[in-house]
């Protein structure tokens, strides 16, 4: 997957959990928090693949893309925010932007033919779907249209 579909992959994510789970944008606080949380969690998206500009030392590895890690951010930013900078409900927003971003990463590079060493460190087996090439145009353009969607779905400027 190309930059294009994690961003809209991690977006989908994002605000299709906050479109179930409630968390509503109806207050100017929760529409400021679920608009910076939102681009948090597009700009993260493509976090694990930072190394790739140091010749990809840990790309595809279990510290870029295991559920291992998943956990590991989204606990650690909890506690960060929660715990000691006592953000009240912006640790909410941002855990779940963090758990977006690298969730949406990690199963969105399970579909391409590479696969994910998802049970990493545990088990290094490259895991996925492996239907599609990293490069696809197609299906990075649909991910991303689905994440704008689900944003404007959320903020009312859609409705299904």
């Amino acid at each position: 997957m190309d930059r294009t579909g994690h961003f809209g992959g991690s977006l989908l994510l994002f605000y299709g959990i906050l479109s179930v789970v409630g968390g509503g944008g109806d207050t100017a606080q929760t529409l400021a928090l679920s608009l910076v949380a939102g681009a948090i969690a597009a700009a993260m998206s493509v976090s694990p693949d930072v190394d790739t500009g140091l010749g990809g030392i840990f790309h595809r590895t279990w510290i870029t893309h295991s559920l291992t890690t998943v956990f590991i951010a989204t606990g650690a930013t909890y506690i960060l925010f929660d715990d000691i900078f006592h953000a009240g409900p912006l640790s909410g927003y941002v855990t779940l932007a963090v758990l977006s971003a690298t969730l949406s990463h990690v199963l969105l590079d399970s579909l391409t033919r590479k696969g994910v060493p998802l049970f990493g460190p545990f088990d290094e087996k490259m895991r996925g779907l492996k239907w599609f090439k990293s490069n696809s145009l197609v299906l990075n353009i649909i991910f991303l249209g689905a994440g704008l969607a689900a944003a404007a779905y959320y903020y009312g400027l859609i409705r299904f």
